[in-house]
């Protein structure tokens, strides 16, 4: 029921012990409320709306005599309490609540009838061209609200402007309401006819001179214009993009010309239904005439355009010139130049003004030293990680001059003086002082510690149902004899409440007391008040809005057990787990109306589906020139590790030609199991490819995630060979903890690999060219590393058994075994890594046979031994190479790895900063190991590799330079070996 003219809600909470209604309580206590407006008085204000929530059944005819507080009236509380009495003797609902909601124009007066019904979910059905949160946006859904008609109209408007401004304006949006009596929730679907997306109608420019319009008009019309997503000819589609592009495209043209202080505003969107098009109107203010001017240095125009505000925010001020000049300070003293001056100068005429700086630049120097006195409690390193000013690199003298600017100073000096606060030194004072000699300077901060803030005693009262052991296993911050600073305060703050809610004390407050001790400043009793209120119980969980998915593993998934404590971390990670299936594209996990006092309240999961169904393809032409020189002068044979070609190698040149084509088709939540399924196939002249993929991430409703591959491949790319290859394989996958540190991997893989037209016979031996395995395995793999990338801290532990029986197919029968096990551990204050790894893998043939070539061990190159090229240790086997096999005088030998049954692999790594920058560091490391054909040439065979290289930091790992040394030679291998990669190498 709806009455006078509402605005956007505001947010409501409930009334709860320790806070005051002035605070959170725009919600007053059911019945009289005489002792709320003790606490709080609206009285006189202006009221803007007046409705009935919660009760979409009701007739809106009976209900209004029974009102009697006015809109755009003054708010007066007898009147609200008459209606409330009013409604209740009507016998329209058991018990009236009465939330006031302040908002910008007035008040918003809210009469909720118990039992209330709340807004489920929003549905927009058929509506393609934009995504659902996006529309929820436009909506303004709201969240544990009771439903009331006029913020269904709100919606309904918000639906309409968004479609108007995307170019929809002959949209049409009709809001249809849907009561569910059981879970009392009201879930509204709006119908949206988008009909035709407008286009571009005329284009007119007011405001300036018409040839310049004209001008303007004529360059958004321009071919360049596309690439700014600017072109609105008309005719052309209706893109608010483009609109918005449009006007700073017509921005720059006035800055151009010198109109820093031109506005450019969109006055009008004439839509003409008979022809579809909206006619623009801009009108340009064109602002007096700006020139800036840079005297006495050289400034690129874009450097000046960024530093002088002016020019971004198209007006000019006494505070944005001035911002303007400590800008170019700090860009000069950055460059070296710590005695710059800058002085502005405004000369203001009939036509506009003219801005002048003038830079005396001064004698260029270095930041030579940077120093600390006076700190007792941190080191140096501590506090230079606070500071941004930085001292020039001696081993670069002539490029580097440090970092230095009065703005990094002072913000180093608050750095500084927070990190001393955050300790207990609240009365701690940070002074820089600066030595110049000539151009250059040397920096020191001064600090005065002055006495630590200590706790002489804490307590806590009111914590009834948690004892404080609990809500602080290790400790709280703010402890007897510990420092004592707000910061500390608020770690402490922050940990007890977490406690509090993940028990399911929802209304829990929070509040602490802090005095001094008497005669003593620098000592703090300190007291926490825990008011806990009540525990509060799930009722039930109900969900809505999913169609496909099966309930049960959405119960599963969000993990709310009903009877259970519901605390504010299970609705959180509910609702995270609900997003992690992949299915759905809007989650909500929150109690059905925000939670006051009752002991119990429901849940309610909230879903909208993604697409089920998506399918990709495209289409091409190729022409392929195979043969000639290899390309990059080696090889990778399928199941074979990559082989170096001789330099002079050729082979005959041909060319292929024809069409390609790829589609792949993928169904999510299939059968309503959040199980995905994906088909895909590629074929071109000489490569066709084709696959299926079924994936489910809880088998059978268990904590098991699987997986199904199948796929078969045919290549003829590589002159050298064709390649046929089927492969198959099923996976299963759980975590062993909550952390998801530890998990275990149970497979089965078959594969078959034919290699034939072999160019170099000998390259691949004759029972490796018809390969099959059918391989049980099992693995385990622990991962405490903090960054997978580049770690400074953990264990990475994996293990894996392979069993290869020919009973089920396999081409020899042999077990495998694979081991790593890496630490990582700071050092040297933790600005350096030790890294440590080891590696051990055993083969043993059941039945006598060969070992396929394609599952020995293999060693050499940059992530294994870096005194080794790649695969270069272990054993080898000459194999010659031919460009015409019926003259030796082509032929030349190489090396091919052998591979063997046994892997040993030793690395040991220290990474440590150069100080150059912090994405740069260095390594120095030690490799030792081998592959052996066994294990009794242990001694024999072990090789070791010494050497260093450099790490440059990237958000997909860091780019590695190694230089490694074979401390133990083998004949015609070079002993010096180097490698750029991505990636650490273990």
């Amino acid at each position: 029921m709806f009455l006078g003219l509402l605005l956007l809600p505001g947010p409501c909470f409930p009334l709860v012990a320790g806070r005051t209604a002035q605070q959170t309580g725009q919600v007053l206590p059911k019945g009289n409320t005489q002792e709320a407006q003790a606490a709080i008085s609206y009285e006189g204000q202006l009221v803007t709306s007046v409705e009935i929530a919660g009760r979409p059944d009701l007739d809106m005819s009976t209900v209004r005599p029974l009102i009697e507080q006015p809109i755009n009236a003054p708010y007066e509380q007898q009147k609200v309490d008459a209606t409330a009495e009013n409604l209740k003797t009507a016998g329209m609902s058991q018990e009236v609540e009465v939330q006031i909601l302040p908002e910008r124009n007035g008040l918003r007066v809210l009469f909720v009838m118990q039992p209330a019904a709340y807004f489920g979910i929003f549905r927009f059905p058929g509506i393609t061209h934009f995504n659902y949160t996006r529309l929820l946006q436009a909506a303004n859904f709201p969240r544990q609200e009771p439903f009331t008609a006029g913020r269904v109209g709100e919606a309904q408007s918000g639906l309409l402007a968004f479609l108007y401004q995307s170019g929809f304006f002959a949209a049409t949006v009709t809001p249809e309401v849907q009561t569910d009596k059981t879970q009392r929730l009201v879930n509204v679907i709006f119908h949206i006819d988008l009909q035709r997306r407008a286009r571009y109608g005329e284009i007119v420019i007011e405001g300036i001179p018409q040839e310049e319009a004209a001008k303007l008009k004529g360059g958004l019309q321009s071919r360049r214009m596309r690439l700014r997503s600017a072109y609105i000819k008309p005719g052309r589609t209706y893109s608010p993009r483009g609109v918005e592009a449009a006007s700073r495209y017509m921005q720059e043209q006035m800055a151009k010309q010198h109109r820093l202080a031109a506005g450019v505003q969109l006055v009008s969107t004439r839509y003409d239904p008979a022809t579809n098009r909206v006619d623009l109107n801009f009108h340009i203010t064109p602002g007096p005439l700006i020139n800036v001017a840079v005297a006495g240095a050289g400034l690129r125009n874009r450097t000046k355009k960024k530093l002088i505000p002016i020019f971004q925010e198209n007006t000019v001020d006494p505070d944005l010139v001035y911002e303007g000049q400590q800008n170019l300070i700090s860009h000069f003293q950055s460059k070296g130049f710590f005695d710059v001056k800058v002085e502005s100068d405004v000369q203001r005429t009939a036509s506009g003004a003219t801005i002048v700086y003038h830079v005396e630049k001064g004698q260029r120097g270095k930041v030579k030293a940077l120093e600390f006195s006076g700190n007792h409690h941190f080191s140096e390193r501590d506090l230079q990680a606070q500071v941004g000013v930085r001292r020039a690199k001696v081993y670069l003298p002539f490029f580097s001059h440090g970092k230095y600017s009065s703005q990094l100073v002072a913000r180093s000096v608050d750095n500084l003086e927070g990190l001393y606060q955050a300790a207990g030194y609240g009365a701690v004072k940070v002074t820089p002082k600066v030595d110049r000699q000539g151009g250059d300077l040397r920096l020191r901060f001064e600090v005065e510690e002055g006495p630590r803030d200590l706790v002489a005693s804490l307590r806590l009262e009111g914590n009834q149902s948690i004892a404080r052991a609990v809500l602080a296993p290790k400790g709280l911050s703010l402890e007897e004899g510990k420092p004592y600073s707000p910061q500390l305060l608020n770690q402490d703050r922050n940990q007890i409440t977490a406690a509090y809610l993940d028990q399911g004390f929802l209304t829990m407050v929070f509040s602490s007391r802090v005095t001094a001790v008497k005669g003593n400043p620098h000592r703090f009793d300190v007291v926490y008040t825990i008011e806990e209120g009540s525990r509060i119980y799930t009722a039930q969980v109900d969900q809505i809005g999913a169609v496909r998915t099966r309930p049960n593993l959405i119960a599963r998934t969000v993990n709310i057990k009903v009877g259970k404590p519901l605390g504010q971390s299970a609705l959180l990670r509910g609702e995270s787990q609900l997003y992690g299936l992949g299915i759905f594209d809007w989650a909500s996990v929150d109690t059905r109306r925000p939670v006051n006092s009752e002991p119990q309240v429901d849940v309610v999961v909230k879903l909208h589906e993604a697409k089920t169904n998506s399918i990709s393809y495209g289409f091409g032409f190729s022409v392929i020139r195979r043969g000639g020189s290899v390309p990059g002068g080696s090889v990778a044979v399928p199941g074979l590790p990559v082989v170096e070609l001789p330099s002079n190698f050729e082979t005959s040149e041909e060319t292929f030609w024809g069409p390609l084509g790829s589609i792949e088709y993928t169904r999510r939540n299939f059968r309503g199991t959040a199980q995905s399924l994906t088909l895909g196939a590629f074929a071109g002249r000489l490569d066709q490819h084709a696959s299926a993929g079924w994936a489910d991430p809880a088998f059978r409703n268990s904590v098991w995630t699987a997986s199904a591959t199948i796929s078969a491949d045919r290549n003829q790319e590589n002159p050298l060979y064709t390649s046929q290859i089927a492969q198959a394989g099923l996976q299963f996958q759980r975590y062993m903890d909550a952390a998801k540190t530890k998990s275990v991997f149970f497979r089965y893989n078959f594969s078959h690999t034919i290699l034939s037209n072999l160019l170099i016979p000998g390259l691949v031996p004759p029972q490796d060219q018809n390969v099959q395995l059918s391989t049980l395995s099992a693995s385990f793999v622990r991962d405490t590393r903090d960054d997978v990338l580049d770690a400074h801290k953990g264990f990475y532990q994996s293990a894996e058994v392979d069993f290869n029986p020919t009973q089920l197919g396999s081409s020899a029968s042999f077990t495998r075994f694979l081991g790593q096990l890496a630490y990582y551990r700071p050092v040297f204050a933790e600005s350096s890594v030790w890294a440590n790894s080891i590696r051990l893998g055993v083969e043993v043939s059941l039945s006598g046979e060969p070992i396929p070539i394609s599952t020995t061990f293999f060693s050499g190159g940059g992530s294994t031994l870096r005194g080794f090229p790649l695969n270069g240790a272990g054993p080898q086997r000459p194999v010659p190479v031919c460009n015409n096999p019926a003259d030796p005088a082509t032929c030349t030998n190489i090396t091919v790895p052998v591979g063997g049954p046994q892997l040993l692999i030793l690395n040991s790594e220290l990474r440590f900063p150069l100080g150059i920058t912090d994405k740069l560091k260095a390594a120095a490391f030690y490799d030792g190991g081998n592959v052996y054909g066994h294990l009794g040439n242990f001694w024999t065979t072990y090789t070791n590799s010494v050497g260093g290289g450099l790490r440059y930091s990237t958000p997909i790992g860091p780019i590695r330079l190694d230089i490694g040394h074979n401390l133990n030679p083998v004949p015609g291998i070079n002993p010096t070996q180097w490698f750029i990669t991505l990636g650490q190498a273990f």
